[in-house]
């Protein structure tokens, strides 16, 4: 088999492909991207707005790259660039244009299990191992990796990427354009018990979990199913690694859930919420849209529209922040006020 040839572009076409203004060497052929500090000739590099700026600009100067991204407004770059308004998008489109294509060269590996009763569109792939059930639906160009499930009358869009392991239970749905990272479980039973003569019974979860389009979704997720409706994830929402969704919750579209957070049972989350690292709901609460709750926030409440929220239990982020300034002084108080005790005359005197 001969070996693959490098696709080279020319900045140009780079250039077109971002939307970005090419400052000089349209023809300069590129054929990789690279960080600043690894790039090496034939590659573009990215100059990134981060807080150490001024050392990207630095090591920027000693790279062997031969162009760079970078926002409208850096200062002048000796190297031939593509400017942007938002330079992340041109790194995305770069990352996508010089990104392997590791899809396997077969459609349905001979050790994959899928009934004769599924529904599989064109141009899927079936990793080796994967079990596609009894009237699951897989649709056109999507792809499933290695030991996988879909369940028996489970739906997966189109051109939708299940990873490795991830377990999709029965009746549960998948959108279109989503990606579900590896060993990641949707339609689990939610944790829902009640007391009968001193027993735990087990409330039976029939409902199942529907997760619309465009959405992403972390490796080790759990997403319950409902009781007896559906939980629900909306358009374009990403959801990190390791995190617990219950049972009835509804999350709304273009939510941002970053790792280790934890969602109670038939929580609403509405739209363009952001739940930062390791933050905690109760259940039976309201998330107003556009809110922000911070890292290890926990919600015990309803939450008001556009709210930027912190703390245990969360109150407004200035409010926490003179809180927690006031904490660090404690020590110092407490000092004070142990002299000022020993110092002050007795009741006797």
């Amino acid at each position: 088999m001969k070996p693959e040839q490098t696709k080279k572009v020319t900045l140009a076409q780079i250039a077109e492909l971002t939307g970005g203004r090419l400052e000089s060497s349209p023809d300069l052929e590129i054929s990789g991207i690279a960080p600043i500090e690894k790039a090496k000739p034939g590659q573009i590099t990215f100059l990134s707005g981060a807080k150490n700026y001024r050392q990207h600009l630095e090591n920027l100067s000693k790279s062997e790259a031969s162009a760079v991204i970078a926002s409208e407004d850096a200062p002048e770059i000796k190297l031939p660039a593509i400017r942007l308004k938002n330079p992340y998008f041109g790194l995305v489109k770069a990352l996508e244009l010089f990104s392997p294509d590791n899809r396997p060269n077969y459609n349905i590996h001979p050790t994959a299990f899928v009934s004769e009763h599924a529904q599989i569109g064109e141009g899927v792939t079936i990793e080796a191992g994967a079990v596609i059930e009894t009237d699951a639906v897989v649709g056109s160009g999507s792809w499933i990796g290695a030991q996988a499930l879909v369940g028996r009358e489970s739906r997966v869009g189109e051109n939708t990427r299940i990873y490795p392991g991830v377990k999709l239970l029965d009746r549960c749905q998948v959108g279109n354009r989503c990606i579900i990272h590896a060993n990641a479980v949707i339609g689990s039973d939610g944790f829902g018990f009640t007391n009968h003569e001193g027993r735990q019974l087990k409330v039976p979860q029939v409902g199942n979990v529907i997760i619309h389009d465009d959405v992403e979704i972390g490796a080790c997720v759990t997403i319950d199913r409902a009781t007896m409706e559906s939980t629900i994830i909306g358009n374009g929402t990403k959801i990190d690694n390791m995190v617990h969704i219950a049972h009835n919750v509804i999350i709304g579209n273009n939510c941002t859930i970053v790792a280790q957070v934890g969602i109670s049972g038939s929580t609403i989350i509405e739209d363009n919420v952001t739940l930062a690292g390791q933050v905690g709901t109760v259940g039976h609460v309201r998330i107003g849209k556009g809110t922000v709750v911070a890292a290890r926030g926990v919600v015990t409440s309803d939450v008001e529209p556009g709210s930027f929220v912190s703390g245990f239990p969360i109150k407004p982020h200035q409010e926490e922040r003179k809180i927690l300034a006031a904490l660090r002084k404690l020590p110092e108080l407490l000092k004070k006020v142990r002299e000022l005790e020993k110092n002050s005359p007795t009741k006797d005197e």
